[in-house]
Order: structure tokens, then sequence, then C-alpha cells
């Protein structure tokens, strides 16, 4: 019945001019001598649905009629022949027919004759429609004969949005739709994961992310090097940095990305040297330490240095060896004591003050036990090691100037 219903033909129509003609053509042969009427054959209009044909018939009633026209009409139509007078030219026949409607669900389609709206035809079928669920036409829409309505099921995607999830649903669509639907707007720092015009399906995830890239500048120390030279008017033993090192200084700029908030990455793009470095410089002595015998009284009544057959102290640290010159006279040494015999003259960033010390000359001379307690002018000759007071002027003439060593006490 169904394919019945969806193969309708209609009759082919004959127009009446045509008809006339036909008669015209025949009486002027002189094989047709009758009227219409004569022959008991009339116009009857036949009203299918939006399509009219009139036939020439002289079939006496409607299920005649339009069985000579080809009209096929099934059980579920009506036939109107309410105007349908046999024999009569103004004779009408109309043919209802319902409208033939499918609604398409994901369980199938269920076909059905109903006249409604397409709401209407949605319930009659016992097909519920969820709130995100897509339907093919407006509920409100009158159902046509052939209108296949479609409920589209809506499915689960998820928006991943500056790292937090946007559950919706959508039956149709595409990413800027499923974006649009889950209330984001893109800034002009986010990235979305997908091309807006993908179309989106179930249990899809679309990650929308804000990337932002900050430049960050820094400063950094740049250590000094170190490295030492020898100096061969150092006793050999003995050493002093002559060039304090100087870190250096370095800006450093780098390109941080963040993604929704977070550091994630960090590059260096730039390194510029603000400061260089200076080498700390050391001088090593290389000079020989003196050969020495002491003899006689040392001038330095200030202690006591147990010695060894050679007049040098039995137990020392370090020795110095370099020349001597004499000075007295003052009032005040350059650690505040009383100059006298005993108190020696150094330069403090190589012999600290306080340092206690044992002068013999090369010639035997014992200056004897002493503390470095006084500095002066000499320091910038670098042919002085020490100048060691005396009591008297005569004394230090006596003196002049001696190559000594100098034991540093331990």
């Amino acid at each position: 019945m169904l394919e019945k219903i969806r193969n309708r033909s209609l009759a082919i129509s004959v127009p009446k001019r045509m008809l006339a003609a036909v008669l015209v053509i025949t009486m002027l042969c002189g094989t047709f001598h009758a009227t219409a009427s004569d022959d008991n054959h009339y116009y009857v209009d036949l009203y299918d649905g939006k399509n009219l044909t009139t036939v020439y018939t002289d079939k006496t009633t409607a299920e005649e009629v339009l069985a000579e026209a080809g009209i096929v009409v099934s059980s579920i139509d009506t036939v109107d022949a309410s105007q349908f007078v046999a024999g009569s030219d103004n004779s009408v026949i109309t043919i209802i027919r319902p409208n033939l409607v499918g609604v398409n669900d994901e369980h199938g389609t269920v076909y059905f004759a109903f006249d409604g709206t397409v709401a209407e035809a949605i319930e009659l079928a016992d097909v519920s429609v969820g709130a995100d669920d897509l339907v093919n036409y407006k509920d409100n829409e009158p159902v046509e004969d052939g209108m296949i309505i479609s409920v589209a099921r809506a499915f689960p995607l998820t928006i991943r949005y500056h790292g937090k999830n946007i559950a919706i649903q959508m039956a149709v669509g595409t990413v800027a739709d499923a974006l649009k639907k889950a209330g984001v707007t893109l800034g002009k720092n986010d990235v979305v994961s997908h091309k807006t015009d993908d179309v989106v399906s179930s249990g899809m995830v679309v990650f929308v992310d804000e990337i932002i890239y900050k430049n960050r500048t820094e400063t950094k120390s740049i250590p000094f090097s170190s490295y030492t030279k020898k100096d061969s008017t150092m006793t050999k033993g003995t050493s002093k940095i002559t060039t304090k090192g100087v870190n250096g200084q370095n800006e450093l700029t780098y390109k941080e990305k963040y993604v929704n908030g977070v550091l994630i990455d960090t590059t260096l793009v730039s390194e510029k040297v603000l400061k260089k470095p200076v080498a700390q410089v050391t001088s090593v002595g290389t000079k020989k330490i003196y050969d020495v015998k002491a003899k006689g009284v040392p001038y330095s009544k200030l202690g006591t240095v147990a010695v060894d057959k050679n007049g040098v102290p039995k137990n020392y640290t370090k020795v110095f060896s370099g020349s001597a010159t004499a000075y007295t006279g003052g009032v005040s040494t350059s650690t505040g004591r009383k100059p006298g015999v005993g108190y020696v003259a150094v330069d403090p960033q190589e012999i600290p003050y306080g340092t206690k010390l044992y002068i013999v000359a090369t010639d035997g001379t014992v200056y004897g036990y002493c503390i470095a307690a006084d500095t002066g002018g000499f320091i910038y000759n670098s042919n002085t090691l020490v100048d060691v007071y005396m009591a008297s002027k005569s004394d230090c003439i006596q003196w002049g100037r001696k190559n000594v060593n100098v034991y540093v006490l331990g």
C-alpha cells in the first residue's frame, strides 16, 4: 500500500480546445455529425492535490472516471464527488490525499499519514526531543507530503578553556558553534587546538589555551679568574696578591612562555657583558733565601727566641729575604704603639701588623725578635722589605742597608 501511495500517477489530460479541434476536423471530414452531448461525452475536472486534470468521458460514476484517467486512489485517500454529476460538463471530482510523513531518529524511521505541525507529528511518532537535540524543521511548520522529519541526538563534548572544563551537548555544528554555546569568546592570545570550521563529534575535547610570551632581564655575576706569576724580587716561598680580582657582570634576557598563567618554558635570547671581570694575580717569589750565620748580640731586647747553631729560629712558618733599612725617632707607630727597638715597619699587605718576626742579616748582624707595628713611605720602594727601629741615629748609620732574612714565627 505504501508503495502505491508513493508512486501516484496522474492521467494525461486532454485540453478542451484540442478536443474541440478534433470535433471540428471530424465534422469537416464528414465522419462525425453529432454534438458532444449527443455522444453522451462530457468534461470533468479532476483535482488531485495541486494538480488539475480535465477529462472528456462518457463514464457515469466517479470511480469509472478516475480509473479511465489512470488516477490511483489508495485506501487512505478520500474522493469528494459531491460536485460530480454524470453527463454534466461542470462536474468536479476532488481527491483528498493525506500527507505521508516520516519521523526519523536513532531507532529508524516511522511513516504515517498525517495533517498537522512538525511538533505534532513528532509527538504522534512517540519520539522524544531533548533540549539540545536538533530537528530539521521548525515545530510550528505544517507537514507536507513526503516530508522526513529528522531528530539528531545531542552528544557530549568538552571545551577546556584556560585549563578548566566546560561540558556541553550538541547535535551538529562546528568548533566555532561549540565555543559560542560554551560562552567562550576568544582573546588575542588564545590558541585553539582545532580549526574553527572543523565539525564537532561525540567525545571531542577542544582546548583553548591562553599563550603569552614575556621578556625578563636579570644581571648575573661573572666570577673573576685567578693566576700566578713569578716575581724575582720576592723571596722564594713567599707570595702576595698584586692585582685583586673583581667580578664582572652580565645582563641576560630570557623569553618566557606562559600557558594559562603558568610558566612552562624559558629560553635565553641574548647575553650582554656590562662589566668585564678583572683577573686576580698572585705574585710568587723566586728570589733565593739568603744563607745566614748569626753573630753578635741582638739589637732587640723585646724577647728571646730559640735558635739553631746558625742563629736561625728553630720554629718559623715563612721567611722573607730582602733589603732592610733603619730609622729612629717619632712619637707613635701606625698601630698606635710608642716607637722602640723591637718594633719594625713593614708593608702590612705583605706582613700584617702584629706579626711576630725574627730578623738576621746576611753579614751575621742580628736584629732579633720583633713585632710588625709600623709602616712608611718605603713600602713604595720595592727594594726595601723592612725598616727596623734603632735607639739612635748612630745605630741607624751603623746598620745602613743590609740584606736580611725575616722569619715569620709560628
